[in-house]
């Protein structure tokens, strides 16, 4: 491999890098907006004392929009996240041509231990150590994923909003 070519490797690899972390950061930066309004709503709302028709009107209003919020938060980040795997593919293979390792790491122990177990055994004995290796030094790995934590956050926020309404509905009529 020319370096003209190992050098143009690492330059994409770069690129690739700074596109996941700007993806990851506005993915959060966006719920860091649209959660506290979420947020403020649930306050306001859930400690109002009164139960007119009015106020269940305007309750109404702000759980549909919030709701809404929410729902267009969670597909635009499953889109960012989508654009974000494309990248992390791209950097397995420029690691794969370049001898380096990381997300193919990262790749391996997202896996439970049993299919890790498995892949292992695929290995040639070079590659099959290096992994071995990896696995009794990490062994059991938390996997907590982006999309899992956005899905949980979503659904929390909008049976929050439907508990409300709910409850606005009981006390007002």
């Amino acid at each position: 491999m020319t370096s003209e070519h190992q050098t143009a490797l690492l330059q994409e690899y770069d690129s690739c890098d700074t596109q996941v972390s700007r993806i990851d950061t506005l993915i959060w930066q966006t719920a860091s907006v649209v959660f506290p309004i979420t947020l403020a709503g649930f306050a306001y709302f859930g400690l109002s004392s009164s139960h007119a028709k009015e106020q269940f009107s305007v309750i109404s209003a702000v759980a549909i929009g919030s709701i809404t919020l929410l729902t267009t938060w969670y597909f635009l980040s499953r889109q960012w996240y989508a654009y974000q795997a494309i990248a992390f593919y791209r950097m397995r293979e420029i690691e794969s041509e370049l001898g380096m390792w990381h997300y193919r790491y990262s790749l391996f122990m997202r896996h439970p231990k049993k299919e890790r177990n498995s892949f292992i055994k695929t290995l040639n004995k070079k590659d099959e150590k290096r992994f071995q290796l990896l696995e009794n030094q990490i062994g059991n790995f938390p996997r907590v994923g982006l999309r899992a934590a956005i899905a949980t956050m979503t659904s929390i926020f909008i049976l929050g909003w439907i508990g409300l309404l709910i409850r606005e509905y009981i006390l007002t009529f």
